[in-house]
């Protein structure tokens, strides 16, 4: 079952397929499994992915912002700390706790371009596609990062994969489309 996620087993998954509890804590015991936290193990030979712990213990958060955009290949700068996006009126103080940057989202906008992407590591998270992302860099500040969002619309805007009709539809739908507007026609 390890084998087939990246190394990675959750108690969940193993429940799902009728493995106890117990199971894993022996076979923690044997060292045939290592406990990366509450839930989560690997095996011992698996590299640890701050990505894929992040994603377990905050199940609600999807990664966005510098992150996703690191995820994404838009930034050559790996970020210094994860960031990820809580629905609106979820409590994000543990998340915090544990280095985390922590932005919300209105409750109706969470799921909005969000998408599975593949980890240095090659494990699988939840994150901000492009669009989405370039508007949320925008989004609630009156400096945006420069040094990264400006090579980021470059990198996009020069992709085979960019969509300007949805990245339009969500700039509207976010409320930078007059931000979004003055970047795209600088640097079309």
């Amino acid at each position: 079952m390890a084998a087939a996620n990246g190394g990675y087993v959750t108690a969940l998954e193993a429940k799902a397929r009728g493995i106890q509890n117990r199971k894993l804590a022996d076979a923690v015991d044997r060292g045939e499994l290592v406990k990366m936290a509450r839930g989560l193990y690997c095996t011992p030979e698996t590299w640890e992915d701050e990505y894929v712990r992040a994603q377990h213990r905050f199940a609600r958060g999807i990664f966005s912002h510098d992150t996703a955009l690191y995820l994404l290949g838009l930034s050559d700068s790996a970020p210094e700390s994860l960031t990820m996006t809580f629905p609106r009126g979820y409590n994000p103080s543990s998340a915090k706790k544990s280095g985390i940057i922590t932005k919300s989202s209105p409750a109706e906008l969470h799921e909005l371009g969000c998408i599975e992407l593949d980890t240095p590591y090659g494990n699988i998270v939840s994150a901000y596609n492009a669009e989405r992302t370039l508007c949320d860099m925008l989004r609630g500040t009156s400096s945006p990062d420069l040094q990264l969002l400006s090579p980021a619309f470059r990198s996009y805007l020069s992709s085979q994969e960019k969509n300007l009709p949805k990245l339009q539809s969500y700039a509207k739908a976010l409320g930078v489309a007059p931000k979004v507007r003055k970047y795209t026609e600088v640097l079309l």
